[in-house]
């Protein structure tokens, strides 16, 4: 059933919600062996519900079917390698047949939601109230570019904000800034132009508005395409200066400190109530305190050292092996193994939050379906 607001009625197709979700994770941050975006389904389909998922199995499926939902949003991509056959005599062939027979697509957002600002490491840094983060291993650095532009008045509101809507204007945690200056500018139509105002072969002046912003350099071929489509000047004037003093760094992991200094045993008390662990691998002292800590959610066994030498008090990450939990051990870095299940299903209530807010009309589940092979017993 369709949801009625605000006095309307509107279905979103497959590729709307995709368009949403590459705000929040761009397909772009992925790894190179990862396999992210739309992994089945027909990107026209209307869709009025969605199930968000860590993982895609047949029950999930079967979930999906029972609750009438034509797009399934998972972490964990259905399909990483090249398939040579899909039929019903294995368990990947039946899943997809049966998902295309229901008309179910499946779209899938794995490194990149784990890199991008505001996915799923920043969703757990916010759970255990770990602050002012950074990447813990950095894989690259966006430029930055200020730029300038001379805009009339009557027209400044409409381009700032056909630019601010493109990426314009976002630094970090914080979007829509700018600076603003007004002044006269001159110049002088030839007989070739077809100015927007003022009269060919004479001096004429006009009221403008300086507007300067900051625009990162994935963002700034759309920023451009943009103003160029809407601003009213025949020839744009307008200066870009490639920036030194800010430059976003992006990359895997997370490293960050709590508000004060906590005995690792209280922190943990945390760590159990906020993932809803019953037990966990661990090896350091729970008497000391921690305040600096890194994490990776799902299996970041690769950055112990990374994070030791990041100054971390404390990692947290899953499927650590023996071998790796005593490489942790001989640099005396405390570390928590907390699961890659349970570091990453939190994956569930970060989609159900962020798409209930941008899709208005669109019912969004969480999957009910345990997907964890362990039992904790």
């Amino acid at each position: 059933m369709i949801k009625e607001k605000k006095g309307c009625i509107k279905m979103i197709n497959v590729q709307q919600a995709i368009y949403e979700m590459s705000k929040l994770a761009p397909h772009y941050l992925a790894c190179d062996w990862d396999n992210v975006g739309l992994q089945i389904g027909d990107s026209s389909q209307k869709v009025n519900n969605i199930l968000v998922t860590l993982d895609v199995t047949e029950a999930v499926v079967e979930e999906a079917i029972k609750k009438n939902c034509e797009l399934i949003i998972s972490h964990h991509p259905l399909i990483f390698n090249g398939l040579k056959s899909i039929n019903k005599d294995n368990k990947i062939g039946k899943l997809i047949i049966n998902a295309v027979n229901n008309k179910i697509a499946i779209y899938s957002a794995h490194t990149n939601l784990d890199i991008a600002r505001g996915g799923l490491n920043d969703y757990f840094a916010c759970l255990l109230g770990i602050e002012d983060i950074v990447p813990l291993k950095v894989t690259e650095v966006k430029k930055s570019y200020k730029l300038a532009v001379y805009i009339p008045r009557d027209h400044y509101q409409e381009v700032t904000q056909t630019m601010f809507a493109k990426g314009a204007g976002k630094i970090g945690n914080y979007s829509h800034s700018s600076f603003s200056t007004e002044g006269k500018s001159t110049f002088k139509p030839l007989s070739e132009s077809n100015p927007y105002r003022g009269k060919k072969e004479e001096m004429n002046n006009i009221q403008e508005i300086k507007f300067e912003t900051i625009v990162t350099e994935d963002r700034l071929d759309r920023v451009l395409r943009e103003l160029y489509d809407v601003h009213p000047y025949e020839d744009i004037a307008y200066d870009l200066y490639p920036l030194s003093n800010k430059q976003e760094k992006i990359g895997i992991g997370r490293i960050g400190e709590l508000e004060k200094k906590l005995s690792l045993e209280t922190f943990i008390k945390r760590i159990k109530e906020k993932l809803q662990l019953k037990t966990f691998h661990m090896l350091g002292n729970v008497k000391e305190e921690v305040k600096k800590i890194a994490f990776c959610t799902g299996a970041g066994s690769d950055y112990i050292e990374t994070a030791k030498y990041a100054g971390a008090d404390l990692y947290i990450t899953g499927d650590v092996k023996f071998h790796e939990a005593q490489r942790a051990e001989a640099i005396g870095l405390n570390l928590i193994d907390a699961g890659h299940y349970k570091t990453e299903i939190i994956v569930k209530e970060l989609l159900a939050e962020y798409l209930s807010k941008k899709l208005d009309n669109t019912d969004i589940i969480k999957s009910e379906i345990n997907t964890n092979p362990w039992l904790e017993i």
